[in-house]
């Protein structure tokens, strides 16, 4: 029996920072975070970083990614602008870099923050983040 690929497509990295800079096309990625404190002036900014690669099967067609931040009910609580994605497995993969400012009411919030890299309405990806109360001094 011969079965073909459809295609497949991975998210094969879903990271947050602090900032990120690109020089000379490379992007650098600042202050990996494994957790959010929402800052006291309200001013808590991170970007998360996805990248999407295609196998070799992967058509030449546009697809359209996101990044979703959700509670743990899966209520989305901030979205990325969509991008367009196009895989044909030939190509270097694809990076997108999305920037998140938490709103003030986060400040002195607890829990998780669910980070989903979704591409055409399917998470590839998803990663947790703890959301603490700003440091005690």
């Amino acid at each position: 029996m011969d079965k073909s690929c459809d295609g497949v497509v991975e998210c094969t990295a879903l990271v947050l920072a602090e900032s990120c800079a690109e020089v000379e096309d490379r992007l650098t990625l600042f202050g990996i975070l494994d957790e959010i404190r929402p800052s006291k002036n309200g001013e808590t900014s991170f970007v998360v970083y996805a990248k999407f690669e295609g196998c070799e099967h992967a058509s030449d067609k546009e697809r359209r990614a996101q990044i979703l931040i959700t509670d743990e009910d899966g209520e989305v609580l901030l979205e990325s602008a969509e991008y367009s994605v196009w895989l044909d497995g030939t190509e270097e993969p694809v990076t997108i870099v999305a920037a998140f400012d938490l709103p003030e009411d986060f400040e002195g919030a607890e829990g998780v923050l669910w980070i989903e890299a979704v591409l055409d309405d399917e998470t590839l990806s998803q990663t947790v983040v703890r959301l603490h109360d700003r440091y005690s001094v």
